[in-house]
């Protein structure tokens, strides 16, 4: 049996149409009917019934469908685990970061590690803490750059057994409001000064967003959050041209050592009290040993953070 038409199979089953299924394909209708009779002469039985506009499976192919999607699972884990240990293998360090690198020194750092060790591979991935932690776990990042707040970095740093972190940079939150805003002239805010303001926060689903919310409703309300968004310069307008209140991390703002010179803004950063830190940190997973070029990078790391 092809596993190829099995997973071209599965792909059938859920649209219900040859011409969608064989653009998710990237393949013609002809070869896709072709592979899906040839699989049903290989079982024995009709998969579908066929009509102009659609198919439906029949009870055969029903009955063969959670088996068909456990295969085409199987083999894709599979060739994922091979092409993992092939990158290890011929020194390729997958790294996962979360966004905003330059404001976290990240680009930075990889730039004098490969000035370091420049026969070193490295493939970047990144995306908010709740998926960074996602990759480390099926080892689609050996090694990740993730965010948790205080209390749970330091919850996790005496109890998780599973995940190695290495403290890498510490972070607080802040408020921005424009800057004829009333509360502008203020050193520090509470959160429930706040709690009549619109907001705009970082995306729902995110680390930052939970963290956010938390806070607020800790401090006795829920935001009216008008808008959301995984970029912070589309923040920072709304803040501008709406009157909105954000919530972010300080660095979230600052400016890259080989950045552009700070410029007067139209908004202004007032740090919220009592501080609401979070940990930024290099994690690894403890269960599995490092390749050697993963080792190298948090030797490095290593290195520059206690120097």
């Amino acid at each position: 049996m092809n596993t190829e038409y099995v997973h071209e199979f599965v792909v059938l089953a859920e649209t219900k149409n040859y011409w969608e299924a064989s653009e998710r394909l990237f393949m013609n209708q002809s070869t896709l009917s072709k592979h899906i009779k040839s699989l049903e002469n290989d079982l024995g039985v009709q998969l579908f019934n066929r009509t102009t506009r659609k198919v439906e499976l029949t009870n055969y192919g029903k009955t063969f469908l959670p088996f068909a999607q456990s295969i085409a699972r199987a083999e894709f884990d599979g060739t994922t685990a091979i092409r993992h240990l092939l990158n290890i293998e011929n020194g390729l360090l997958t790294i996962g970061t979360l966004p905003s690198m330059p404001q976290y020194k990240v680009t930075q750092l990889l730039a004098q590690f490969q000035v370091a060790y420049p026969e070193v591979s490295v493939r970047l991935t990144e995306d908010d803490p709740v998926n960074l932690m996602k990759y480390l776990e099926n080892e689609n990042c050996e090694i990740i750059f993730s965010r948790e707040d205080k209390q749970t970095f330091e919850r996790n740093i005496l109890q998780d057994d599973h995940i190695h972190r290495i403290p890498y940079m510490t972070d607080s939150l802040v408020a921005l409001v424009p800057k004829n805003h009333p509360l502008a002239k203020l050193d520090s805010i509470s959160l429930p000064q706040l709690k009549d303001e619109q907001f705009c926060l970082i995306k729902e689903g995110s680390l930052m967003y939970q963290i956010a919310m938390d806070a607020c409703q800790q401090a006795g309300f829920i935001p009216n959050i008008i808008f959301t968004s995984h970029r912070v310069d589309s923040i920072l307008d709304m803040v501008t041209n709406q009157n909105c209140v954000a919530l972010l991390m300080n660095q979230h703002l600052a400016i890259p050592d080989n950045g552009p010179k700070p410029i007067k803004t139209p908004w202004v950063t007032i740090p919220i009290s009592p501080t609401i830190s979070s940990q930024i940190s290099i994690c690894y997973r403890a269960d599995k040993p490092l390749s050697k070029t993963a080792q190298l990078f948090i030797d490095f790391c290593t290195n520059k953070l206690v120097n």
